[in-house]
């Protein structure tokens, strides 16, 4: 279910028709590099993947107790025997669940100990039945069997403070890693390098996998203090690492690069775009997010302070979140919701041609996406969170 091999396509030339107007994917290669374009859009019945209407499986939510009540659930995987596990952020913890949502154990606490976390940052797969949790407030990534049992551990340093991506498969581990800012920095809109490190299983850098464009950051500064929050409508890099290839979308245009082994580039998709005029209506939504995100008044001042200084782009990112599934398809948002509150995903198949699109509610996350299933978080109007597991079936129908 996770390990599925990935389809190689040969140069070619493919239609596509959306119903008013036709275009082409076109397939190359250049200097051994395949690039992969992609239409404006894609017949909306062409039916490659459907969601299930009614989740398998639900957490959390109004009315939750004890471990059903999920919060700041960072991450959630779906287990062999069809259960999940969630990392529960408020209270250092990972839940496990059994097939119809029914809790079963709990790993993990507060504290710096064996087994216990500080301020846990991601749960990814180490191997075909053992997870690992990274914890930025010990330092180290706890490697975890799907029983709920420590396996060791790894030590890790500063530096690697940006993200785990995952594990290659020579056994070492990708995390990205950016750089921080001191007092006097410079106030304003800047976006810097982040790095992709390989790093062995004893905690030592191996190499520099390469340097990207970090998320446009914005930086308030002055001789004795520095504030540093994501800039709106900032352009960003995701990362994703599945069957041991790297995927890295800068959202300033509409391509993702796909590494092999995290070094060579292998395959780029892209998509025709037209750029999105920021609007108003869209600025007024997203300060609104941000001031309902905070009570304190020192935050409230700064987020005014920087809609003042701030030169907002002229046209919004090319998409949002990116997620990449077990047997590398991609599944690109749009950046804004619709106006009946759904996002719709285009989703590329491993070969990078899109294949179809679909509508999500706007406030699901993405956790997890195998071959028939899709897990992700749900978050209501009041910040309540479900986990919620859905069937996912998807057609052997190519592009039209």
């Amino acid at each position: 279910m996770r390990r599925l091999a990935l389809c190689v396509l040969a140069v070619a030339l493919v239609s596509c028709r959306d119903g008013s107007r036709e275009g082409t994917y076109s397939v190359r290669d250049s200097s051994g590099i395949q690039i992969v374009s992609n239409p404006a859009t894609v017949r909306g019945d062409s039916g490659c993947v459907a969601v299930d209407s009614v989740p398998m499986l639900t957490i959390g939510g109004a009315g939750a107790e004890g471990p059903y009540d999920v919060q700041r659930a960072g991450s959630a995987l779906r287990l062999a025997e069809g259960g999940v596990v969630v990392l529960n952020g408020a209270t250092s913890e990972l839940r496990f669940f059994d097939s119809a949502g029914r809790y079963v154990r709990t790993f993990g606490r507060t504290g710096s100990g064996p087994g216990e976390f500080q301020s846990l940052a991601g749960l990814l797969w180490f191997g075909a039945d053992t997870l690992m949790v990274a914890d930025y407030g010990t330092a180290r990534i706890s490697l975890v069997s799907a029983a709920g049992a420590l396996l060791g551990t790894i030590g890790l340093r500063g530096e690697f403070g940006g993200g785990l991506l995952g594990r290659l498969a020579d056994g070492s581990l990708v995390f990205s890693a950016g750089r921080g800012y001191s007092p006097g920095a410079q106030t304003g809109r800047r976006r810097d390098p982040v790095y992709l490190l390989r790093v062995s299983r004893e905690g030592a850098v191996l190499d520099t996998l390469g340097a990207f464009p970090d998320w446009e950051s914005y930086v308030e500064g002055d001789a004795q203090r520095v504030m540093v929050t994501s800039a709106p409508f900032g352009r960003g890099t995701y990362f994703a690492l599945t069957g041991g290839r790297v995927f890295v979308a800068d959202n300033a245009e509409y391509r993702v690069r796909v590494y092999a082994d995290g070094r060579r580039l292998e395959r780029i998709i892209e998509r025709a775009y037209e750029p999105v005029a920021l609007t108003a209506a869209e600025v007024n939504r997203e300060k609104a997010q941000r001031v309902r995100s905070t009570t304190r008044p020192q935050f409230l001042a700064q987020i005014e302070r920087m809609y003042q200084r701030d030169r907002l782009p002229e046209t919004l990112p090319a998409y949002g979140p990116v997620a990449v599934a077990a047997d590398g398809w991609v599944w690109i948002s749009g950046y804004s919701p619709a106006e009946d509150g759904r996002v719709r995903w285009n989703i590329f198949d491993a070969a990078g041609r899109l294949r179809c699109a679909l509508a999500l509610p706007s406030a699901f996350s993405v956790r997890e996406i195998g071959h028939d299933f899709l897990l992700g978080v749900q978050t209501d109007a009041d910040e309540l969170q479900q986990v919620r597991l859905y069937g996912l079936r998807r057609s052997a129908q190519g592009p039209n």
